[in-house]
């Protein structure tokens, strides 16, 4: 009877103790906003903005998450269609997906 119980408790430690494979395999990106060049539509409004990039990844079959944008970037002085407008787009993939997200200009950010 011992000897069940200890084989129990050990196999819910090992259980508990396991790894989420998901989280372990985020990496976290960066994209600095252009005017006009980027793929997806190009909005004001930082929430719409957010929906048209998850939109616009979920066509592509690149899931996202964490999905923020930022005004810390620097805006150039030009209106120009790959002129940066200053936002920061900040997001996680899976390590999957990072060579797909990557031929948009996405960066690895730490």
């Amino acid at each position: 009877m011992k000897k069940h119980l200890f084989i129990l408790l050990i196999g819910l430690t090992v259980i508990g103790c396991s790894t989420d494979d998901d989280v372990s395999e985020a990496v976290t990106l960066l994209y600095h906003q252009t005017y006009c060049s980027d793929p997806w539509e190009s909005v004001e409004d930082n929430r719409a903005l957010a929906d048209k990039i998850s939109t616009y990844f979920a066509s592509e079959n690149i899931a996202i998450s964490n999905l923020k944008i930022d005004d810390k970037g620097t805006p150039e002085a030009c209106l120009g269609c790959g002129c940066l407008t200053g936002k920061r787009i900040i997001l996680e993939v899976n390590k999957n997906d990072l060579d797909a997200i990557k031929a948009y200009g996405f960066q690895e950010y730490k």
